[in-house]
């Protein structure tokens, strides 16, 4: 399996993928490869965080999209990402491949001057990659959400000491 930056001769297959993966997943509203499109239109759009798994014959396999967000306080923005979403084929699932892709985009995304990354998910999933409710941070989502599954995870050293707010999201998640 290779992970790489997805080009625009990708986008196809990755809506296509995306849609596969969550067509039977227990949590979805339908619409995330409709956000992932959405999203590649935003100007805070970064290619080097809209990534795929290719198979050795290379195959997309995998998705997964950071966007740029912050937690905002009445005098206080912060710099974070947003993981969303991530999608497996459902063949390919529970062998490694949504991990690889977590890996992947958070060594990305500590080189960048963002601070952490949240996450929409199942905690039993992503707290094995160091996921924590967010509340644990003094963070609240921006609509009602059971707070075992607004996850954050700081991605520099100290990243989340000191932030306390609501999460704001890219505009093309239409939550404004």
């Amino acid at each position: 399996m290779k992970i790489k930056p997805l080009t625009p001769a990708d986008f196809a297959a990755s809506l296509t993928l995306i849609t596969t993966a969550f067509a039977t997943a227990p949590h979805t509203d339908g619409n995330e490869a409709n956000l992932v499109a959405a999203l590649r239109q935003s100007p805070d759009y970064h290619a080097d965080y809209d990534v795929g798994a290719f198979t050795d014959d290379g195959a997309l396999i995998g998705h997964a999209l950071l966007s740029k967000a912050t937690i905002q306080n009445v005098t206080q923005a912060w710099p974070i990402f947003v993981l969303a979403p991530l999608a497996v084929l459902p063949a390919y699932q529970s062998q490694g491949v949504g991990g690889a892709l977590i890996t992947y985009l958070e060594m990305q995304a500590g080189e960048d001057a963002r601070r952490a990354i949240s996450i929409l998910g199942d905690p039993a999933y992503y707290g094995r990659f160091g996921y924590q409710p967010a509340a644990n941070f003094n963070v609240q989502a921006p609509f009602e959400v059971e707070s075992k599954y607004f996850l954050l995870r700081p991605i520099v050293e100290g990243g989340l000491t000191g932030v306390s707010g609501t999460l704001h999201y890219d505009p093309a998640f239409g939550l404004t």
